[in-house]
C-alpha cells in the first residue's frame, strides 16, 4: 500500500465509506462475543527472559510477584499468559484506587439486600438464617486464597494507587494465608457451613467448580500459595 494514511487532513471527504478502506482488526480489538480476548491476550504475549526467572522464583517459592513499569509495558499481559500457559484458570482481577481497602478484594456482603429480605421472609415466618450465602460474595483476593493444590492467577492493579496501609495489610495477610467473615463466624455455631458466590464468573474456565463455594466456620484457608 503505497499511501496507507485513510485521513489526509485535507478538508477533502473520501470517495468511499470508511469500511472499506480499513482492514480487518487485530485479533485483540475484535470484540465478538464468542471470542475470549483474555484468553487471546494469554497466549500471544512474549515474556522476556528476566520476566520469566522472576515468575518462576514467585511459583517455587509460593510467592506474590510485585511487578512494577512504565503503562503499556505488558505487566497485565504477562499475568495472563501466566495464567494461560500454566492453565490455572481464569485470572481474578483486582483494580486499586486511593479508596480501595482490604475487606473490598476479600468479600462484599449485602446487609441492606438481607435486610429487605429477611423483612419480608419474617411475614412469611421462613427461617432467612440459611439464606445468608445468598448475600456474600468473595473478592478477587478473597477467592484466591481459597484451598487449592494449585496457584491461583489475581492481578491486582494500579497497587500504587492504594492508601497508605494497604500494601502493609496485604504483606499480613499474605503471611497468615487465611481472613475470617465476621458474618458468617458469628452464625457458625448454628451454621456452620455456607455457600457462597465467589469472583470466578467463567464457566468455560478450569476454575468454573470454583463459582460457588462452601465456607466452614467462616474461615477462608489457603494451602501452599498464593
Amino acid at each position: 500500500m503505497s499511501n496507507w494514511k485513510i485521513f489526509q487532513g485535507n478538508g477533502k471527504p473520501i470517495d468511499r465509506e470508511i469500511n472499506e478502506l480499513l482492514p480487518p482488526p487485530p485479533s485483540w480489538r475484535h470484540f465478538d462475543k464468542n471470542s475470549n480476548k483474555k484468553q487471546q491476550l494469554g497466549a500471544t504475549f512474549q515474556a522476556r527472559s528476566e520476566e520469566i526467572e522472576l515468575v518462576n522464583a514467585a511459583l517455587y517459592l509460593r510467592r506474590p510477584l510485585l511487578v512494577t513499569g512504565k503503562p503499556g509495558s505488558g505487566k497485565t499481559s504477562l499475568a495472563y499468559a501466566v495464567a494461560y500457559e500454566l492453565k490455572l484458570g481464569e485470572v481474578l482481577y483486582w483494580p486499586i484506587t486511593t479508596r480501595t481497602t482490604l475487606k473490598d478484594g476479600l468479600y462484599y456482603y449485602d446487609a441492606i439486600g438481607r435486610l429487605q429480605d429477611a423483612q419480608q421472609q419474617d411475614k412469611n415466618n421462613q427461617d432467612h438464617l440459611k439464606e445468608i450465602g445468598k448475600y456474600i460474595q468473595l473478592g478477587p483476593l478473597g477467592t484466591a486464597l481459597l484451598p487449592s493444590d494449585k496457584p491461583r492467577a489475581l492481578l491486582i492493579d494500579e497497587i500504587d494507587k492504594s492508601d497508605i496501609d494497604l500494601p502493609n495489610d496485604l504483606l499480613y495477610l499474605f503471611e497468615e494465608g487465611e481472613f475470617k467473615i465476621p458474618e458468617l463466624v458469628r452464625i457458625s455455631e448454628k451454621l456452620a457451613t455456607v455457600e457462597v458466590r465467589t469472583a470466578y464468573k467463567d464457566e468455560n474456565e478450569p476454575t468454573a467448580g470454583d463459582i460457588k463455594v462452601t465456607i466452614e466456620q467462616g474461615r477462608v484457608s489457603c494451602q501452599a500459595f498464593p
